[in-house]
């Protein structure tokens, strides 16, 4: 299957943050490659994470209602090829905003239950996280966020989809003397989680 169209999903309350940055490389490695770039900045677009009454699953009617901000976000979605989520590991999992996204958006009769629609696309999640590897695995938290993220990807009958992390982010474990190297270093991690794509589908 050919790529066309890439649809990023991020979060981080600052425009500048490394978080930006790194969407901003890696949007600019899918222009390069040809692919039609849309994305969705959940915090300048005033995106409300709480999952209120209107938007609760309803076990019974896969085919219910949902907010008018639901239908219209997840629309945005039906064209695409790719989602990228892109988000700093907060407390070893995803910043509330992104958590209430996939709450709401990513919701029954939509992403699952009788129709999964989001199963043919390639998903690719980007974790920035603080600290080094080396603590992340030590600790588990490597493996319990990719399982996580796998076991929720099965349940969306997505078969192509990743997990990547890039680790210190904050830039002061391991003995990094120069700063600049380590961030030109992580841009380019991060810009190869793009040009992958096209091999995988080109394979």
């Amino acid at each position: 299957m050919k790529l066309n169209n890439i649809y990023f999903v991020w979060a981080h309350p600052r425009s500048d943050s490394l978080t930006a940055q790194v969407v901003n490389e890696m949007q600019s490695e899918a222009v390069r490659h040809g692919y039609n770039v849309s994305s969705l900045d959940l915090y300048r677009s005033d995106f409300d994470p709480i999952l209120r009454v209107e938007d609760e699953p309803d076990w019974d009617n896969p085919q219910k209602i949902y907010s008018e901000e639901v239908h219209r976000l997840f629309n945005e979605l039906e064209d695409k090829d790719t989602l990228v989520l892109v988000f700093p590991v907060w407390w070893y999992s995803f910043p509330a905003i992104l958590k209430g996204y996939l709450e709401r958006v990513w919701n029954y009769g939509l992403a699952y239950g009788d129709e999964n629609r989001l199963k043919d696309k390639k998903i690719r999640w980007l974790a920035l996280v603080g600290g080094s590897q080396s603590g992340f695995i030590k600790y588990g938290w490597e493996k319990n966020m990719t399982d996580y993220i796998n076991g929720g990807m099965a349940y969306l009958g997505v078969e192509d989809a990743k997990i990547d992390f890039l680790y210190n982010t904050i830039g002061v474990e391991e003995g990094i003397t120069d700063g600049e190297a380590h961030y030109h270093k992580l841009f380019a991690e991060a810009r190869e989680v793009i040009s992958s794509l096209r091999e995988t589908s080109e394979a």
